[in-house]
C-alpha cells in the first residue's frame, strides 16, 4: 500500500492515479504541529490493514494531480543517517576532483551513524533555501527506510520486522569542517516522498534502484545491493542502545555522482517501486541578520573541508 500526506496534512492512500482520503479514520488527527498522530498511526497501520484495504477499494477518490503532496512523515522522532555507505562514493570523494581530494575518506565502518533534525524534513514540490551563498551544498540521493514499530537492540536477522516501508530521500549537505549534524541539518535538507510504500510491495530490499536528475541531467544512479552496510545492518546498528520508534527514518546512504546544487536548480529523485520526488532550490540564498556578529562570519564563507 502507498500512504501519503497531502494538502493541509490530510492522510490518504494512493490507488492508481488517485488518492483516497482516510483522515477521518486517523485517531487524534490534527492539521497542526507536532503532527504526533502520524507516529502511532504508522504503528497501528498493519493491525488495521483490512480496513485500509476496504477503503482503498471502495472509498471516495480524487485525482492525484488535484492535491498537493506533503512529506509523508512530517515530524519523526529522529532521522538516522549513514555516512559514506557506498564504496564508489568513497572513491569519488577522495579522488583527484573530489571534495576531499588527497584524503583517505573513511566509511560508515569508521564513522558509525549520525542524526539529522526532524525540522530538516521537506516534502514534494517544496522549495529549499541554501543557507550560505559562498559555500558549496551537495545533493545526495538515497532510499529512506521508515520504521514501523518500537525496537531496541535487534539483530540483522530481526531487522526486517521493524520496517514499515520506504520512501525517496535527499540528504543535502553543506561542505566544510563542521560535524555532519550541523552541515546537514538546515531546514529543507531532508526532502522525502512522494509517499511511503509499505515493505510488502518491495520484492527485494537488497535490490532497490534509484536515480537523481538535476535540471534534467542524470547525476546519480545506484542500487541498495552496493551498500557497504545493508539496510538490515543499518537498522541493527541504529537500534543498538537506542530505541527506534514508529515513523523514525533511516537515510541509507548515497552512491557515486554526488554534486553541487545551486540556486534555481531542480532535483528529481526516482526510486523504482516507490515513485518520483521533485524539489527545487530557491533562486535566492538565505540572508543572515545584520546583527549576528563577527563570530558568525566564518560560517558564511567557503571553509577548508576535512574527511
Amino acid at each position: 500500500m502507498k500512504l501519503a500526506v497531502f494538502d493541509e496534512a490530510r492522510v490518504g492512500l494512493i490507488v492508481d492515479h488517485s488518492v483516497v482520503d482516510i483522515t477521518d479514520w486517523v485517531p487524534d488527527w490534527s492539521p497542526r504541529w507536532p503532527y504526533a498522530w502520524m507516529l502511532p498511526f504508522i504503528a497501528q497501520f498493519d493491525a488495521k490493514r483490512a480496513q485500509w484495504e476496504d477503503l482503498a477499494a471502495n472509498g471516495p477518490r480524487q485525482p492525484l494531480d488535484k492535491v498537493h503532496l506533503r512529506a509523508p512523515v512530517p515530524m519523526p522522532s529522529k532521522i538516522i543517517a549513514a555516512p559514506v555507505n557506498y564504496v564508489l562514493h568513497q572513491q569519488e570523494m577522495g579522488g583527484a576532483k573530489g571534495v576531499y581530494a588527497g584524503t583517505q575518506v573513511k566509511t560508515i565502518e569508521d564513522y558509525g551513524l549520525f542524526l539529522k533534525p526532524s525540522s530538516s524534513i521537506a516534502g514534494p514540490d517544496e522549495t529549499i533555501t541554501l543557507p550560505f551563498a559562498e559555500r558549496r551544498t551537495d545533493h545526495e540521493a538515497e532510499v529512506g527506510v521508515i520504521i514501523g514499530r518500537q525496537v531496541r537492540n535487534i539483530t540483522e536477522d530481526e531487522a526486517e520486522q521493524a520496517i514499515f516501508g520506504f520512501t525517496g530521500l535527499l540528504d543535502l549537505s553543506v561542505r566544510g569542517p563542521e560535524d555532519r549534524p550541523y552541515r546537514k541539518g538546515f531546514d529543507g535538507f531532508c526532502p522525502i516522498g512522494p509517499w511511503i510504500v509499505t515493505k510488502d510491495e518491495i520484492p527485494d530490499i537488497n535490490h532497490m534502484t534509484f536515480r537523481l536528475w538535476v535540471n534534467g541531467a542524470l547525476r546519480q544512479e545506484g542500487c541498495t545491493q552496493d551498500m557497504i552496510y545493508s539496510i538490515r545492518r543499518l537498522i541493527s546498528l541504529a537500534s543498538y542502545q537506542t530505541t527506534l520508534f514508529p515513523g523514525d527514518i533511516i537515510a541509507s546512504g548515497t552512491p557515486q555522482g554526488v554534486g553541487e546544487v545551486k540556486p534555481g536548480d531542480e532535483m528529481h529523485l526516482q526510486v523504482d517501486g516507490i515513485g518520483d520526488l521533485i524539489v527545487r532550490v530557491s533562486k535566492m540564498t538565505a540572508t543572515p541578520p545584520n546583527n549576528m556578529g563577527d563570530w558568525f562570519n566564518k560560517f558564511t564563507v567557503a571553509r577548508t573541508v576535512t574527511a
